[in-house]
This record gives structure tokens, C-alpha cells and sequence, in this order.
């Protein structure tokens, strides 16, 4: 029997996993969309050791891993908001992101990410929570409209010299319900 799936806050210690679980799941989902040249560029400016380590360092961002016998399987990164969204609250929060790797999907483990986001926003008073979804990985849309999740604008995202069109979704947080 597999050992049990934990979460726990990422340390410096992570760092070249988390760099690496980052590219592979952004690869596993989305990899054969780009020329090598503009997966390269975009794998290499987000998911880069410095890029990890300046994040992590972030007081303003915050982190969970999920791990299963010590390896990172999934993420979660929440924040301030930074999509191109119209207006936000002051005290609004983003889903930056939320990845698990695909061998593991189907097992609750995105939504065991999302339960501790729900958490972390609560605890914050956040009024209003986003997250940008690319516009063609209907899995995700749907995962986050099970969430309470709906489409309030759209935005290009830039992979290298490709730029995808990504949406924006929202919802109401706890603390305004």
C-alpha cells in the first residue's frame, strides 16, 4: 500500500524539487503546445532555482507541497492578486497556482490543495479570490467552477513568443459571504 499524501510548507530546502516539479507539470500539461525555443524560455524564467528561491523568500506569497514518501507530487502558491483583473478589492487573493502531477490525478489531491488555499484566504479576510485558468484545459476550468469558480474577463499569457489566451475567474471569499 502507497504511503499516505502530506502537505507541509516548502523550505529552502525544497527548492531544486519545487523548481522541478514546477517545469515537469507545467511540461506533463501543456509541454507539446510549444516550439521548444518558447517552452525553454518560459520553463527557464519561471521555474528557475532564482525564480523559486525569490518566491519562497516572498513574504507576500505563500506555499504548500504535497508529498508522498518525501517526493513533491503538487503545489499551491497563493498571493496578492496579480492578473490583469478588473478593479480588485484591496484585500482580495489570488491562486497562483495549483499543480499535481499527472500520474497522481483523479486522487483528491488538487482539491487537498484547494481546501488548504480556502484556508489560508479565510484566515486572511480575503473579499474576493482569483486564479487565471489557460482557456483550453477544460479539467481545470472545471475543477475550479466545482470551487465556486466563474469567468469574469481574459487576459494573453505570454509563453515565450506564444501568447495563449488565459482566463480570468473569481469568486466571493468567506469573509464576504
Amino acid at each position: 500500500m502507497p504511503a499516505p499524501f502530506q502537505l507541509r510548507t516548502p523550505s529552502l530546502n525544497d527548492l531544486g524539487a519545487l523548481a522541478e516539479l514546477g517545469r515537469a507539470t507545467f511540461v506533463e500539461t501543456f509541454g507539446d503546445l510549444y516550439t521548444p525555443e518558447d517552452l525553454h524560455a518560459f520553463l527557464t524564467g519561471v521555474y528557475s532555482e532564482k525564480s523559486v528561491s525569490e518566491e519562497l523568500n516572498n513574504p507576500d506569497l505563500q506555499f504548500q507541497v504535497l508529498t508522498q514518501e518525501e517526493e513533491l507530487v503538487g503545489f499551491a502558491k497563493i498571493g496578492p492578486v496579480h492578473v490583469p483583473a478588473e478593479n480588485p478589492d484591496p484585500s482580495a487573493m489570488e491562486l497562483w497556482q495549483l499543480y499535481v502531477r499527472q500520474e497522481f490525478l483523479g486522487q483528491g489531491l488538487g482539491k487537498k490543495l484547494m481546501a488548504w488555499a480556502e484556508e489560508q484566504f479565510a484566515a486572511r479576510k480575503a473579499t474576493d479570490i482569483y486564479v487565471s485558468v489557460f482557456s483550453e484545459n477544460e479539467r481545470a476550468i472545471r475543477f475550479y467552477e466545482s470551487h465556486g469558480f466563474k469567468k469574469v474577463g481574459e487576459y494573453g499569457f505570454p509563453v515565450g513568443d506564444q501568447i495563449d489566451l488565459e482566463w480570468i475567474m473569481h469568486k466571493i471569499g468567506s469573509s464576504r459571504k
